[in-house]
């Protein structure tokens, strides 16, 4: 008779042979992807470097495997960015790719948890890679500290005017409770094309100057003559005795396209202003209404001055994933 319980012996050591593996990887899967673990990849080149500089006293969250927590430490208002000793600031280093992220303990904000996206986009360009590989991107959140910072004129790194430095996050916090979404885009702009843009600028905008004196001066003779014409039925057949309403027309188009030229020309002139290091050619800026025209998006609109390597998102959308005592501790 053959020898079953050999068999079977043989079977029941194979499945428990698979027990202990199918165990022990899913002990490595719990490990590999443990709650707030020290955060790695510093040295990889490839990944954008975020450091998240305001509010003091909150903790981001990024979403991964495995997620990732910092709590944001207290910086000079505005000053000095650089990493202190120790250095253990929130930090994040992300690969490109979409990432969930909230923060807690927010001033203004208190017990809420507020949930974002970071879509990080890869390099392309000679310049967007040398910011990849040698500098971060420093982000402030929505908050009621602005209210708190001592205003000490314009920023540089990256460029936001003393207004919208203060005022556009106290918007942004009221939006965030009234349920809107904030979106923040971080591009390095090549300052070369955005200088070559504010010279055909400055061409388009005396170009139209003469424009408007010939469409004007044609206006005033068509309305002259209108008040002859109109009781000429050969006028009144070929339509001449309303030319002046045709060139009133164009009047008005050559006044909306000097404005929009003009401030077209206010905005690059914001990025070059911003720009205190002459023998570069990129340079980190935050798109703010000061650099991109109302109503566009903001992607597009900064893509015309440079590349876009963060577009962060922030909404009020529950998205429960962190660890709920870890945001107890840090709202006693």
């Amino acid at each position: 008779m053959p020898d079953t319980h050999g068999v079977v012996r043989a079977g029941l050591s194979g499945i428990t042979r698979s027990v202990v593996l199918l165990t022990g990887l899913a002990m490595l899967a719990q490990v590999g992807c443990s709650q707030y673990p020290r955060e790695t990849g510093y040295a990889d080149q490839c990944k954008t470097q975020l450091q998240f500089f305001a509010p003091p006293g909150a903790v981001v969250s990024v979403k991964g495997c495995p997620p990732r927590s910092h709590q944001v430490a207290t910086y000079g208002a505005f000053g000095n960015r650089l990493e202190q000793s120790p250095e253990e600031f929130a930090v994040f280093n992300l690969s490109p790719g979409r990432y969930e992220f909230k923060y807690v303990a927010a001033e203004g904000l208190p017990g809420a948890s507020v949930y974002g996206e970071l879509n990080i986009e890869y390099a392309n360009s000679q310049i967007a890679r040398i910011f990849q590989r040698r500098a971060f991107i420093p982000v402030a959140l929505p908050s009621e500290y602005y209210k708190q910072v001592e205003v000490a004129g314009n920023e540089t790194f990256p460029y936001r005017g003393e207004v919208y430095r203060t005022a556009i996050d106290e918007l942004d916090l009221h939006r965030l409770q009234q349920g809107d979404v904030v979106e923040k885009v971080f591009f390095v702009a090549d300052l070369e094309r955005v200088a070559r843009i504010r010279d055909n600028t400055l061409r388009d905008l005396k170009v139209i100057e003469r424009k408007m004196e010939y469409a004007e001066a044609r206006f005033r003779n068509a309305y002259m003559d209108f008040r002859v014409d109109v009781h000429d039925p050969g006028a009144n057949f070929w339509g001449t005795d309303k030319r002046f309403i045709e060139w009133e027309k164009r009047r008005q188009e050559l006044s909306l396209e000097y404005q929009k030229a003009q401030d077209r020309l206010k905005r690059v002139q914001a990025v070059l202003k911003g720009d205190h290091v002459l023998i570069r050619k990129g340079m980190l800026v935050l798109a703010t209404e000061e650099v991109v025209a109302s109503h566009r998006d903001v992607v597009k609109a900064a893509e015309e001055l440079g590349e876009v390597l963060l577009v962060m998102r922030i909404g009020g959308r529950h998205m429960d994933w962190s660890d709920p005592s870890r945001e107890l501790a840090a709202n006693p």
